[in-house]
């Protein structure tokens, strides 16, 4: 089979992709030419692919400049903008996907597939669940909402906002063997069990260590699957503490299957109000590290113990002291 080797690729979209099929269907067809089609393989074509994208490593197929590598990325692709300096500090502040130019009246290439990377990233977390030996091996009592399955958790959120009665009778006995604690930390796998499997075990140790050292007394340690929000207000109030903390997947965006959130309510209640509970949200290695969310979760748990009051009362949040 006769191969002839890769154009060189300046950047994405360059016609680079177009070379390469081309170069393939030439081979092919070349090859069914002279051997009717018979050393015609899989293997065979296999090869000729590697090998017309630079990745034999023969001088024949792989010559220096001639693989196709992406340039690198711009700080920003912002054509003819005002102000390139500030743009530059803004791109700096966030992952999130601004500054990114145009190709005419579309998302340029790249940034289209780094998109739809973000996305399926987003989907598989909606869709993941953490194995049961995570919370066996933390030593966490695993209990259940009253979802059966994650299709049910996703269509029926009141569903996950309750336990189910194994889990009701399950965490009675541990509940009646300990005194009314301080406060009730809870796992659940929420919206993104990866954000629990890959930040919850840290952030778990944190906010232990962190409650520890500030006084506070902790209920048994448990993580509910298929869980909402609300299932720490129930819990909360199983165990009769003066507040409830639950570490969750958080809802995912683009490329942010990782962040897991960290709701603190004060004197929980059945049907409490969200306006009533404190959120820190982006716990994740590049977002709020776990000591960070549990030094600000004990600050508003000391206050909110001292106020009697939770949330939006008690007056934490941007730009406040």
């Amino acid at each position: 089979m006769s191969l002839r080797p890769a154009r060189p690729c300046a950047s994405p979209g360059s016609g680079c992709e177009d070379a390469v099929v081309e170069a393939i269907v030439e081979a092919v067809l070349k090859n069914v030419q002279v051997s009717g089609g018979a050393d015609l393989t899989p293997d065979r074509i296999s090869a000729a692919v590697r090998s017309l994208a630079g990745e034999s490593g023969t001088a024949q197929t792989r010559l220096p400049g001639e693989a196709c590598t992406p340039p690198l990325r711009p700080v920003h692709a912002v054509a003819d903008a005002l102000d390139d300096a500030a743009l530059a500090r803004l791109v700096a502040l966030t992952p999130s996907r601004i500054a990114m130019g145009r190709a005419g009246n579309r998302l340029r290439t790249d940034d289209y597939l780094r998109t739809r990377e973000g996305h399926a990233d987003a989907r598989d977390a909606v869709h993941s669940e953490v194995p049961v030996e995570w919370a066996q091996r933390l030593g966490l009592l695993s209990l259940q909402s009253q979802c059966r399955e994650r299709s049910e958790y996703l269509l029926y959120p009141n569903h996950g906002r309750r336990l189910d009665a194994a889990s009701k009778a399950a965490l009675a006995p541990t509940l009646a063997a300990s005194v009314p604690p301080d406060v009730q930390l809870i796992v659940g796998d929420g919206l993104s069990p990866n954000a629990i499997v890959q930040n919850g075990e840290a952030t778990l140790w944190a906010m232990q260590r962190a409650m520890h050292a500030a006084g506070f007394s902790l209920g048994p340690l448990c993580f509910v699957k298929f869980a909402r929000i609300a299932i720490a207000d129930e819990i909360g109030v199983l165990a009769k503490a003066r507040a409830s903390v639950i570490l969750v997947g958080e809802r995912p965006g683009l490329g942010t299957g990782d962040s897991l959130s960290v709701y603190i309510a004060i004197g929980p209640k059945l049907g409490q109000d969200n306006a009533e509970k404190n959120c820190i949200s982006n716990v994740r290695p590049i977002g709020i590290r776990p000591d960070e969310a549990a030094a600000q979760t004990v600050t508003i748990l000391q206050r909110g113990f001292e106020r009697g009051v939770g949330g939006v009362a008690l007056g934490l949040g941007w730009g406040r002291q």
